[in-house]
């Protein structure tokens, strides 16, 4: 929880001399949370547990701002079951970020599925195929608290 606090600390602004780790980039504003089961489209108890920080944080310091939410697949599969597959996993890290108690104060702006069309790995290993069961979430135009 420490990594995505200090994160969410200097995507808002505040002055903070921090390694930056974890699931989150400053440099691009989003936090990617990877591992889903295969053909899982719920997040496990670390996954959820990501998105309760990542919430807590974001209550804590921001003021405002849009959220996007995108699920992605690993390659196996059919196109169009990934595609399903992927919004569905979006979809519940929404609900779940909501269920957890994100300000509405945050709106929500894309929540959508990209199935396997953008891989950050390779899918001819487990742990590539692993790194591809993914979602992220992009922080826009935050604002954050004095």
């Amino acid at each position: 929880m420490k990594k995505i606090i200090l994160f969410l600390v200097m995507v808002f602004g505040i002055n903070a001399m921090a390694y930056l780790g974890g699931p989150c980039s400053s440099e691009e504003k989003k936090c990617v949370i990877r591992g889903f089961k295969i053909d899982g489209n719920v997040p496990n108890e670390y996954e959820a547990s990501t998105i309760r920080e990542i919430v807590d944080a974001l209550n804590k310091y921001g003021k405002s701002g849009t959220i996007d939410v995108i699920g992605y697949t690993d390659s196996t599969g059919s196109e169009k079951y990934n595609l399903k597959l992927s919004e569905t996993r979006a979809k519940n890290f929404a609900r779940l970020m909501r269920k957890y108690g994100l300000d509405k104060k945050f709106s929500f702006g894309k929540i959508k599925g990209e199935g396997a069309t953008s891989p950050v790995d390779t899918d001819e290993r487990v742990e590539g195929r692993y790194n591809n069961r993914r979602v992220e979430i992009i922080l826009n135009d935050l604002e954050y608290k004095n």
